[in-house]
């Protein structure tokens, strides 16, 4: 059989729903072509609807040091691939599949690998750092600069992530101009529009005296063109670097109102001015001032509800804006609301987990322990092991619940697994040696 017919049987078998077997191929072919997003996708699409059918496994996933191990970078993918067929959201395998294909300059399957470990963990930022690696060595410069734009997000410290993006943009900013191609003053001149946005992203952290050298030329510039909206947005970035952060906030208005349809701008906006109430939540809790922590934390609530009800009005599917807005109608005691936002973003496997513990909290509040009960175990079941803090956390969850709702024995039980992975979390042993007497 040709190495393609190895492809094309598991996308076959995976149309006709014989997961198993789509996954095998799939394994095989890309033992072969190491470099296939295409067929590294579908074999995660494989491998999550086995387990859907065949249910969790406890032992599914594990990966031994020394099978990781070895000089052989596609050897080692195949390794991973093994393991992740069981588990296919064991993150630490996902991270090493990654690794492994980066070395073996497979840059496409690498950053489908980071992509499925992003899912699994959205808050920590070495898989998007890491998907951003791999997408700008396969020349995905824009969906590289998002990814990395996610790291830096989540870890404003990250200097590695900060340093990637910043020559990442430069490097596209080359391409796209055309300078390192170009044969005549009309294809510098094609895409000019798009290097002129790479280059300013690459100048995003400037000296001081850069910075304020860049303000002023961008001030005029904003001066001449008064209806550009990219020199109005170039101009805030300036500010905030200057710790401007009312005159930035003034100069993404102006572009809003030039560009109303542009979502992120309205995001960016809308993240800036949630900044302010939270910073001011903050110093009133450091304080000790309970009234004006009482009046602080009600306006950053009811700001929170305003920005995240009209993302979710904007973009309905956005089930990432959906979380958050379920997160802050908890917050402000609307429960049934709150409720009926994670019945939604439980289909989100990056949330999944999440959305069932809120969802369990949820119930609690209106005294409907089994259904709190079943949730939590939904939510345990995604855990063949104890061997990450979310998955301890999500078994004490729920063995308290079980507790409080005179399960004793169960309680026991589940306290019972967590003392044996790790008799230092929290008070596993205090709650065990009550629960045994």
């Amino acid at each position: 059989m040709a190495v393609s017919d190895l492809k094309n049987k598991g996308l076959d078998a995976l149309k006709r729903k014989r997961y198993e077997l789509a996954m095998e191929a799939l394994q095989e072919y890309l033992k072969f072509q190491a470099d296939d997003g295409e067929a590294m996708d579908a074999f995660f699409t494989a491998a999550e609807k086995q387990r859907e059918v065949a249910g969790k496994s406890l032992f599914g996933g594990f990966l031994s040091k020394a099978s990781i191990g070895g000089k052989d970078p596609v050897k080692r993918m195949a390794s991973c691939l093994r393991a992740l067929a069981k588990n296919p959201t064991d993150k630490k395998v996902l991270m090493s599949l990654g690794s492994a294909a980066l070395e073996a300059n497979a840059f496409e399957s690498a950053s489908v690998a980071y992509r499925m470990a992003s899912a699994v963990d959205p808050e920590d930022n070495e898989p998007w750092k890491r998907m951003g690696e791999a997408l700008g060595k396969a020349g995905r410069i824009r969906e590289a600069l998002d990814a990395l734009g996610e790291a830096v997000r989540i870890d404003r410290r990250d200097q590695e992530a900060q340093k990637l993006r910043k020559n990442l943009a430069a490097e596209g900013a080359l391409k796209i101009s055309g300078f390192e191609t170009a044969k005549s003053s009309r294809d510098l001149i094609k895409d000019k529009d798009v290097a002129q946005e790479l280059e300013m992203e690459a100048r995003l952290q400037l000296t001081p005296e850069h910075a304020a050298s860049e303000l002023e030329k961008v001030k005029a510039g904003s001066e001449a063109a008064p209806d550009d909206a990219r020199l109005r947005i170039r101009m805030a970035d300036l500010l905030l670097q200057q710790h401007d952060e009312v005159g930035a906030l003034r100069e993404l208005d102006h572009a809003l109102g030039l560009d109303p349809a542009n979502y992120e701008l309205s995001v960016r906006i809308g993240d800036l001015r949630l900044g302010q109430f939270t910073r001011a939540y903050k110093a009133a809790r450091d304080s000790g001032d309970e009234s004006a922590v009482k009046t602080t934390h009600a306006a950053l609530v009811e700001a929170s509800l305003a920005e995240y009800g009209r993302r979710v009005q904007e973009h309905p599917l956005d089930l990432g804006e959906r979380f958050r807005l379920g997160r802050w109608l908890l917050q402000a005691g609307n429960v049934d609301q709150a409720l009926a936002e994670f019945q939604q973003t439980v289909r989100d496997p990056a949330r999944k987990v999440d959305s069932l513990q809120l969802q369990a909290r949820c119930f609690e509040q209106k005294n409907i322990m089994t259904l709190a009960a079943k949730k939590l175990e939904e939510a345990v079941a995604e855990f063949p092991t104890l061997a990450s803090p979310k998955a301890k956390a999500v078994f004490y969850d729920y063995a308290d619940l079980l507790e409080r709702s005179g399960n004793a024995d169960e309680a026991r039980a589940i306290f019972e697994r967590i003392v044996e992975e790790d008799a230092a979390y929290k008070d596993v042993l205090t709650r065990l040696s009550a629960l045994s007497a």
